[in-house]
């Protein structure tokens, strides 16, 4: 009865992989795509620091989806154990996944609290916003998460022997850093921070109307600051709940195989939902900002779509053009 039910809640592990999880990755794959292509495509984006903040952070979003979380849901999906076919699978994956998901979440609190500056009334605070000290900032956050990154490329080293979706600490000190120091502090305490400063710039924001800055960038400061403050409850809604189940099967002592399968079922929903904390900026900035709907159909059908029509070159036009 027990092997039963335990197969039943594998095999309804796979399938959720299969039918959920998937679909899940490909709408979170485009959203950080689609994202990366509208900031890169608009000068209004490209020449500000809270749109960069933000155009980084889907960047290590779009790198982690890739690299890590492709290789998690076809484990999930299929059942297969990436350690026999891929050389230091645990090594370059907990590099590429941690070091991502902390150097995205650091750069949305940078974006978080660059909005506040920005509709700081102080002049002299406002001066700390701007393109160049938010490029030097990325560049010294994705060093020092590199480095950090490094320590989980020598103590990641194996499978849990409970959940192949997960890989675990040959130290058991640094694994007591990894659930407490990185999943429950550093990954919560960001945003945190985040939704301090968010709250604080939105309050500014209700008051840039009084002041001489250009209507434009009050448009674009209230903009940016519905969108950062959005993303950071996307972010708490789906990244909490997975740290909560993952700290959980890393600390736990029980081997009871109802209870590891029951566990394994609960971490694949939770693992989905996260997938969701790297691939939802799109869709979430769609939904709460109608000028960004607005810049999302110019980019993607005004700029990109009806110059690829205009790029074609029809046979009929092609034999013309040869008989002229």
């Amino acid at each position: 009865m027990n092997a039963d039910y335990i197969s039943s809640l594998y095999n309804s592990r796979s399938q959720f992989a299969r039918y959920v999880t998937i679909p899940v990755y490909f709408l979170s794959f485009m959203s950080e795509l689609l994202t990366i292509t509208i900031f890169l495509s608009l000068k209004t984006f490209r020449q500000n620091s809270c749109a960069f903040y933000l155009l980084s952070m889907s960047s290590f979003n779009f790198i982690r989806l890739i690299i890590s979380t492709t290789l998690v849901v076809i484990s999930m999906a299929f059942t297969i154990n990436w350690t026999s076919l891929i050389v230091f699978y645990c090594q370059i994956r907990s590099l590429v996944a941690l070091s991502c998901l902390i150097n995205a979440v650091t750069l949305l609190c940078l974006a978080v609290i660059d909005q506040y500056l920005a509709t700081c009334a102080r002049q002299q605070w406002q001066q700390w916003s701007n393109i160049k000290v938010a490029h030097r900032l990325t560049i010294l956050v994705s060093v020092i998460w590199f480095c950090h990154g490094i320590l989980y490329v020598i103590y990641f080293r194996q499978l849990s022997p409970i959940n192949t979706a997960i890989c675990i600490s040959v130290d058991p000190v640094f694994l007591q850093y990894h659930i407490y120091g990185y999943f429950l502090t550093l990954t919560n305490l960001f945003p945190l921070v985040a939704v301090i400063f968010g709250l604080m710039a939105y309050r500014n924001t209700r008051t840039l109307t009084t002041r001489t800055n250009p209507l434009v960038r009050h448009e674009l400061d209230k903009q940016l600051t519905i969108m950062v403050l959005v993303e950071i409850c996307v972010y708490a809604f789906t990244q909490i709940p997975y740290s909560i189940t993952n700290g959980f099967l890393l600390l736990n002592t029980n081997r009871d195989p109802v209870f590891i399968a029951q566990w394994n079922l609960i971490n694949a929903v939770t693992l989905t939902l996260n997938i969701l904390t790297n691939g939802n900026s799109f869709f979430t900035y769609i939904c709460v900002s109608k000028r960004f709907r607005r810049q999302a159909k110019y980019v993607l059908y005004d700029i990109h779509m009806i110059r690829w029509q205009q790029n074609r070159i029809h046979p009929d036009q092609t034999v013309m053009e040869r008989e002229t």
